[in-house]
Formats: C-alpha cells, sequence, structure tokens
C-alpha cells in the first residue's frame, strides 16, 4: 500500500478510535484524575459550538470531556472556571527561535502551546555548537526541555548548504541526490516535512524542478511542504503561487500576504486560486498573522545583483545611479518612504520620510550615505487591513505569528489574542468558535498533530479563557506587551501557567511525525 495511502487510512482510524472513546469513555469511580477542570464552557477546536461541560485529565492526556454535573470526581487538582471557556491550546504553525538556548515564554503569553520551527529554508540550528543532524538537535531538545511543544520542519536552504549547493542555480545530479537523502534522514527522524525560503539565498536561487525533486519526496511521507514564496508582490503572487502548487504534496503558504495590495478583491483573487487547487484534489492550506506590516531590512529594495553585501558595495561604487532608481522604484511601490519604520538603532520610533526630512536628503540617499546595507531592524507597512482581514478570516488558513523569541515584532508577543479581540464578531467577523478552529483543531490537522482539540485521546494542552478580558496590548513601540484575558495554560497536562505567570517549568516536548 503506498505510503499516502497508509497515511490516510491511519489518520482515517485515529479519527474514529477518538470518536468511539468519546462516547464510550465515562468517568471511572476508582480512577483518580490528574486535573479536573470543572463548569467551564468548552469550545472543543473542530469548529463546533460551545457546550458546558468538564474536562479531565489523567497524566499528559485528555481522558473525559462531558458535562458531570452533580457527577462525584476523584481529582488531585480540581479547578473551577465557571463563566470561563475552556479551549484546546493554540499552535503556531511558523515560528523561530531554537529552544536550546532561548526562552519561548512570549509564546505562552499568548496562548502558545505548540510551535513549528524550521522555517524559511533554515532547519533548525545545526551548527558545533548544537547538533551535526536534525535527529541529535531532536535528542538535545528532549533533554533540555522548552516552554511549549516544539514541531520543526526541514530547511531547504540548509540541504542546498550541506549538499555544497550554495547559491548556484542547478545542484548536479549528485548533490541533488545528496539532499534527497538528507530530507530523508530529516523524515524519518520526525520532520514534519520541508521549507522553502524563496526570497532568501540560497533558496531564491533554485528552480521548480529542484524544489519539485524534493517536495515530492515529503508527498511520498505524508509530510507538508511549507513556503515563503518567491514574491508576495501584488502583481507576482498569483505566479508564486503556482510555483508552489507544482509540488505533488500538502503545500502551505507562509504568512500569507499582499505586499502593497490595497483592495480586498485581491484577497479573494488568491484565495479563489487556493481554492480553485483544492476543487482539482489538491491540498493546500496557508496562515497568516494578524498585522499590517512585517520584519524586514531594505535587503529587500535592491536589485537582485545588489543584495549581497559585497554585491551591495560594489553598486554603489560602480552603479549608484542605477542604484538609487532600483530603490525608488521599490519603495514608491511599497507604500513609500513613510511606510518604513525604524524600529531599533538611531532612528528607532522614526519612519524613513521623517528621517529624510530631518536630514534635508531624498531618502535614497540617506540609506546609502547615512544608514548603510540593510540598515537597522524596521516595520515595513505593507498590507491593507481589509486584504488582511480577509486572509484571517478564510477558509484553511490558520493563524501563526512568524515571531520569535524576544522583540523585533509585536507579533512575537500579541497575535492570536489580537484575533480574538479584533476579528470575532458579527459578519463579516467570525465566530469566537471559528477562530479557536484556525488556531487549534486546522493547524493539527494540517499537520496531523495529537492535539488541537478537547477529546478523550488528545493531549493535554488546554487553556483557560475569560472572555472580556481578552485585550491586544502589543505596540511597535511597547512590542513586549502581553495580552490579558488568559488565565490558565496546561501543556502536556501540566500547569504551565496561572495567576498571569509562567511556572517557570519547561512542559513542552520535542514532538516529532511517525
Amino acid at each position: 500500500m503506498p505510503t499516502r495511502e497508509r497515511t490516510f487510512w491511519a489518520a482515517l482510524l485515529i479519527s474514529a478510535a477518538m470518536c468511539l472513546s468519546s462516547r464510550a469513555h465515562s468517568v471511572s469511580s476508582d480512577a483518580i484524575y490528574d486535573v479536573w477542570i470543572r463548569n467551564g464552557t468548552v469550545i472543543d477546536g473542530t469548529g463546533g459550538p460551545r457546550v458546558k461541560q468538564d474536562v479531565l485529565i489523567l497524566g499528559d492526556t485528555i481522558a473525559v470531556v462531558a458535562d458531570l454535573g452533580a457527577k462525584q470526581v476523584q481529582a488531585r487538582r480540581t479547578i473551577d472556571v465557571a463563566g470561563k471557556l475552556v479551549v484546546p491550546g493554540f499552535i503556531d504553525t511558523h515560528a523561530h527561535g531554537d529552544p536550546l538556548t532561548e526562552s519561548f515564554t512570549n509564546f505562552l503569553y499568548q496562548g502558545i502551546t505548540t510551535v513549528v520551527l524550521g522555517q524559511d529554508g533554515a532547519t533548525a540550528d545545526l551548527g558545533d555548537d548544537n547538533a551535526p543532524t536534525l535527529a541529535e538537535w531532536m535528542r538535545k531538545v528532549d533533554q533540555h526541555g522548552s516552554e511549549v511543544n516544539i514541531a520543526t520542519l526541514s530547511g531547504h536552504g540548509t540541504l542546498r548548504m550541506r549538499a555544497g549547493v550554495g547559491n548556484e542555480p542547478l545542484p548536479t545530479p549528485a548533490q541533488l541526490a545528496a539532499m534527497q537523502d538528507m530530507l530523508r534522514q530529516d523524515l524519518a527522524a520526525g520532520s514534519y516535512g520541508l521549507s522553502f525560503g524563496l526570497e532568501y539565498a540560497p533558496g531564491r536561487y533554485s528552480r521548480v524542478a529542484e524544489q519539485k525533486a524534493l517536495g515530492d519526496v515529503v508527498g511520498l511521507s505524508g509530510g507538508i511542504v511549507m513556503s515563503h514564496m518567491r514574491s508576495e508582490d501584488f502583481d507576482k503572487i498569483g505566479k508564486a503561487i503556482d510555483e508552489l502548487l507544482q509540488i505533488d504534496a500538502h503545500v502551505h503558504v507562509s504568512h500569507l500576504k499582499i505586499v502593497a495590495g490595497q483592495r480586498v478583491e485581491e484577497a479573494r483573487a488568491v484565495l479563489d486560486q487556493l481554492a480553485r487547487a483544492r476543487a482539482r484534489g489538491k491540498n493546500v492550506t496557508a496562515d497568516v498573522y494578524p498585522w499590517t506590516a512585517s520584519a524586514s531590512n531594505f535587503v529587500f529594495l535592491y536589485p537582485e545583483w545588489a543584495r549581497g553585501r559585497e554585491e551591495y558595495a560594489k553598486a554603489v561604487r560602480d552603479r549608484r545611479a542605477e542604484l538609487e532608481a532600483h530603490i525608488r522604484m521599490r519603495v514608491s511601490e511599497r507604500n513609500g518612504a513613510q511606510a518604513i519604520l525604524f524600529t531599533s538603532g538611531p532612528y528607532s520610533g522614526k519612519r524613513l520620510s521623517e528621517v529624510a526630512q530631518q536630514l534635508g536628503k531624498p531618502y535614497a540617499s540617506v540609506m546609502i550615505d547615512d544608514i548603510g546595507y540593510a540598515g537597522p531592524q524596521q516595520a515595513h507597512f505593507l498590507m491593507a487591513p481589509a486584504v488582511q482581514a480577509a486572509f484571517v478570516t478564510a477558509d484553511y488558513v490558520n493563524i501563526c505569528t512568524d515571531g520569535a523569541p524576544g522583540p523585533g515584532h509585536p507579533r512575537s508577543y500579541d497575535s492570536f489574542v489580537k484575533v480574538l479581540a479584533e476579528h470575532v464578531g458579527a459578519p463579516p467577523k467570525m465566530s469566537f468558535e471559528r477562530a479557536i478552529h484556525k488556531m487549534s483543531g486546522l493547524p493539527a490537522q494540517s499537520l496531523g498533530l495529537d492535539r488541537g482539540t478537547l477529546a478523550p485521546g488528545a493531549k493535554a494542552d488546554v487553556l483557560v479563557l475569560s472572555p472580556d478580558e481578552l485585550h491586544s496590548r502589543a505596540t511597535w513601540t511597547e512590542q513586549e506587551l502581553s495580552p490579558t484575558g488568559i488565565d490558565l495554560i496546561l501543556v502536556n497536562g501540566n500547569v504551565a501557567f496561572e495567576r498571569g505567570q509562567s511556572t517557570g517549568k519547561l512542559q513542552g516536548r520535542m514532538l516529532r511525525r511517525m
């Protein structure tokens, strides 16, 4: 039986078993449960309606989800959550960082209990200080622990570098075979699939045949291929999606957006393109963060022949007029100099247009002479609110942060609650139940995780929310403000957050796709 068929039937059997368990499992008078969350209103992550139910947890697993009424239950800890919502822990399908060296507390504080790393073509840190292979890195994460659960992808760019391809446009047959072998080893170790970073070196030098040769390996294993596409620009995004759709696997568009898109019709055109692919039988999903600016630098404003540091210096010396003309064109089509906000460095808190006015010089000259290659950290306000809202509420699009441990973008501290606070309500906004599904059940289904819903047999990643107190607080000038309204977080059945603070214990695990 082909691998993909086996994966389908395995998933079907697991689903059936969980349904039978849900119907058949009753409270045992002899059992002593570890946690009893009682009197709450459960939103189970499937998209179904909220129901008044209790949740019983035994070890790291949900044992019972039912209205227990006055039934007698033995539990080591009972938590009365009357008037509150009980929902699955949130799953962030696009995140960055290394749990061996960084804290993921900022993710936990916004209700995230699982993150997916290895994004944008970069496998987890495999340097000399960490591990030579992904399997060894995973073992080290097992030993170290994390605030949240960790799933990971294999990075296309990392495979290219390790196979000796580097920035060459075409790998040799031997190099391509080596990349495929390394990818198979990563998948066997538990990687959930492959990531591309096609706007970054070395990924941007690759061609479709190479991407397909690797992506199809993932498809045969039943994994997922996530891509930071070649372009998110309003006039190129359709072609970039077509490039991704050629891969014979479950493909996933990372941090869906339209750079300089202004009309909601543009978002609908992209969503229609994805829907047509699904109608043809293609398994295609996406994720999105609820912010209208990306964290970036000047490199994306340079022409292809000046994106490397050495190439840039040569362009400034030999082709300055041409370089400046290209920069002016790119800045203009990306909403102008007023759309670039410095978030670090000597001009932090100021727009590029303001700095140019302050210095009395054209902004292209400021970029070259006063700021230099790439520049300090910046926010680029590229997305229209209506366009982004259309993606946030769309079918088959789950929520992500594209965040990392520490400051740099407020999305790292507040993306999921921001969706609940700003995108839930009367149409065209979505229901609370739908939003929770896009944060838990939908990404769990896409990845094949044993969590993401509140059902017997699922792993006990659980949040307790005070719905009237859910407020988004992070801003560009105060990026590290965590949201409010999250009362309790359990990770693998253990309390990881309560009374506004992390317990400081590393309750997360290294997850592996089997």
